[in-house]
């Protein structure tokens, strides 16, 4: 039976492939688990530096799967799932989105076609995001009586604003690849086929940088959004020690003195 995502890996550069187009990729638990496995697979590789996730077909994720909701739903109604079981498959789906803040590398979201409740809950979840013009993005969780998950509520108020994330919540209602890239979702919108191509140049460009200082600054920004700034003076301050006192640069340093590209090692 084919997996339902597959990991290619070029360079420093890995793609992860949400591979369900016949479902529009829509998730089910079993699939969160598989993709924090991979994940911790790929933390384990010191060769990968960034991490593109993209979705095959017409749509980057559509949600959950439609056939678990339908089950899932009966046997809550027929007493069969009770609260216990829904707390035990949610941890699942945390520890993924746990993993994905966690993993050494910044993880890209290529996005086309539909991003929605659990796509839209992995697209905040990731560093950085590309997507084509007309790409979907939404929490139509309201619509069916559910609510957000994953981390969406932790999230969305710190990339989007808490008015606009009010309004995604509350309304269930869609925005496109323009609007989300006007209010800060988006970070490079790509034409219509383009998406992973542009998001293969973001890619390059960030693993070209010294490692060392990238993961730092993925772990130093996630922390700022929480700590005061006294904490973050001084763990700015560690950081920049273990950055200075690297190979890659005193290798950086000579590089941009002898007017050369610089060769990190991650060293």
């Amino acid at each position: 039976m084919k997996s339902p995502i597959r990991v290619e890996k070029s360079g420093h550069i890995a793609w992860m492939y949400l591979d369900r187009p016949e479902k529009l990729n829509a998730m089910t638990i079993d699939t969160w688990a598989l993709m924090g496995d991979l994940l911790r697979e790929l933390n384990a590789d010191l060769e990968i530096r960034v991490l593109v996730i993209a979705g095959e077909g017409r749509a980057f994720l559509a949600g959950h799967d439609v056939g678990e909701i339908k089950e899932h739903s009966e046997h809550i109604s027929s007493g069969q799932i009770g609260a216990s079981q829904l707390r035990e498959w949610q941890k699942k789906l945390q520890d993924t989105t746990r993993l994905i803040r966690l993993v050494r590398f910044p993880v890209i979201a290529a996005v086309q076609g539909y991003a929605v409740g659990a796509g839209c809950e992995l697209v905040f979840a990731c560093d950085l995001v590309v997507a084509e013009r007309a790409a979907k993005f939404g929490f139509p969780e309201v619509n069916i009586g559910a609510t957000i998950t994953n981390g969406g509520t932790f999230f969305m108020p710190r990339k989007v604003g808490l008015a606009k994330a009010r309004e995604l919540a509350y309304t269930g209602e869609f925005i496109d690849g323009e609007e989300a890239h006007r209010i800060g979702l988006v970070n490079r919108l790509a034409a219509e086929g383009e998406v992973r191509a542009e998001a293969a140049k973001l890619a390059q460009q960030i693993a070209s940088r010294a490692p060392i200082a990238v993961q730092a600054h993925k772990v130093m920004l996630d922390r700022g959004m929480e700590a005061s700034l006294e904490v973050m003076l001084h763990f700015e301050t560690e950081c920049m020690i273990q950055s200075n006192l690297s190979k890659d640069s005193l290798e950086g340093t000579s590089a941009w003195l002898e007017k050369r590209q610089p060769n990190f090692t991650g060293t």
